[in-house]
């Protein structure tokens, strides 16, 4: 049978205290078996449920472990308890309650359950009607998905059901579920539902088993990850950039740069995953900083080619410049010398004179020529060269046009690491950003 008392919307009837109360105790527990169940042997014992939560915290993703405070509120009728008028009601606490039959109700996927004794209270009507309240903290688990973490939903659920006894003798029905607050550090509850069904458990025998289902969505807040996770990660990715800036020539300094940013990565990538258990799946935060990671190491890469490229073409133009030019420079150097001697009649050489142009150009003729001598030294471009460098700039609009040719003049040169300096310096933020906004489209912020 089922309460008679009205508890649809989760309240009680008013109270009222009955004359001679410890008459009505004494002969309320007089041959009273708290072993036995209500209708021991007849119909179903229908337990009614209502919980209030103060709280869902101490969420463990490690472990996937969730904490809730809860009222744990049950209604049933017990006609071995009836006194007298149903409008009668006896509040019942401390070591009385030993006497009394209690349904054996647990919470299935509790790893922990803490019962608070001081708060347990049962108000017992004059026409049999059970009503008993308990706070109970209970450290929860439950299997969690992180596939889109940190933006993802997770699903924290309690069930409830008896622990030993099957539909032929209880049988649980919701009341309603209260959630004080929906604010959490990490979470925010989106919205709850209520579920019932039956399950199937060996107790010697297979049997059936009522059990109820009150789920939570919740969503995680992800401020405290853009500031602790993406923000970092974004910046060293463009700190990675500065070199394309710098000159193509200092390999050292470049190099430096990109392999500190590379290591800040790898930092960030074990901090993000220090406190996850180990899934066999990527996560979107490890999406991000492995694409990230490798935006990074593609720009130490190119910083990498563009010094080899450059040292070629320098290496090249500077034979070419000096097997098409270094012979008739000094030819020059020698004329102009004979054309200067030339402006005097006569010179005393020897204590004798002679025709100075005669004589320079005998001197010219008698004279080898000098061996020209390649000095090798480390390569770096030369300062009349940075001096002569094309500066490309795209700041305003009007002079995207002009960018674009320089970079095509410099290409017909040959100077492919002047080509690839440019080409990374649009297409490195271009591709990052929209990565970043493919990344945030899926899977929102």
């Amino acid at each position: 049978r089922a309460v008679d008392v009205d508890i649809t919307d989760g309240t009680l009837p008013p109270l009222t205290e009955p004359p001679n109360a410890t008459a009505i105790l004494d002969k309320m527990f007089f041959n009273y078996d708290k072993r036995l169940r209500p209708m021991y042997g007849g119909d179903p014992v229908y337990i009614y449920v209502s919980l209030g939560f103060l709280s869902i915290s101490h969420v463990t993703e490690e472990n996937m472990e969730f904490k809730g405070d809860i009222y744990m509120r049950q209604f049933w009728k017990d006609p071995r308890l009836a006194y007298g008028d149903k409008n009668w009601t006896l509040i019942l606490q401390g070591d009385i309650l030993n006497k009394m039959w209690f349904p054996d109700t647990y919470i299935e996927n509790a790893k922990k359950t803490t019962i608070h004794d001081d708060t347990r209270t049962v108000i017992v009507f004059g026409d049999g009607n059970v009503f008993y309240s308990v706070r109970v903290t209970v450290n929860a688990m439950g299997l969690m998905d992180f596939k889109n973490y940190p933006m993802d939903v997770q699903l924290f659920f309690f069930r409830v059901l008896s622990y030993g006894f099957d539909i032929t003798q209880i049988r649980y029905k919701w009341i309603d579920v209260s959630l004080y607050s929906t604010d959490m550090a990490e979470f925010f509850v989106m919205n709850q539902t209520l579920a019932s069904d039956k399950v199937k458990y060996m107790i010697g025998k297979y049997c059936w088993f009522d059990y109820l289902d009150v789920n939570f969505h919740v969503r995680r807040r992800i401020g405290h990850y853009v500031i602790r996770i993406f923000f970092p990660c974004i910046l060293c990715t463009v700190v990675s950039w500065l070199p394309f800036w710098m000159d193509r020539g200092e390999i050292g300094d470049r190099g430096a740069l990109g392999i500190t940013t590379l290591l800040t990565e790898v930092f960030l990538l074990q901090y993000t995953n220090d406190s996850m258990p180990r899934v066999s799946y990527v996560k979107a935060a490890d999406l991000f900083l492995i694409v990230s990671f490798a935006f990074t190491f593609m720009a130490l890469l190119e910083s990498v080619i563009v010094y080899n490229y450059k040292k070629r073409f320098f290496i090249a133009e500077s034979a070419q410049s000096k097997s098409l030019t270094g012979g008739r420079t000094f030819f020059r150097k020698r004329a102009f010398k004979v054309d200067e001697v030339r402006k005097a009649d006569t010179v005393h050489i020897n204590g004798s004179y002679i025709n100075p142009a005669v004589h320079a150009e005998q001197e010219d003729l008698a004279s080898p020529l000098p061996e020209l001598q390649e000095t090798k030294a480390p390569w770096k471009e030369p300062e009349d060269e940075k001096q002569n460098f094309p500066k490309c700039s795209v700041l305003s609009k009007s002079k995207i046009y002009s960018y674009f040719t320089c970079v095509k003049s410099n290409f017909t040169k040959n100077d492919l690491s002047f080509f690839i300096e440019m080409s990374s310096r649009i297409l490195f933020p271009l591709m990052y950003i929209g990565f970043i906004a493919f990344f945030f489209g899926k899977y929102g912020i």
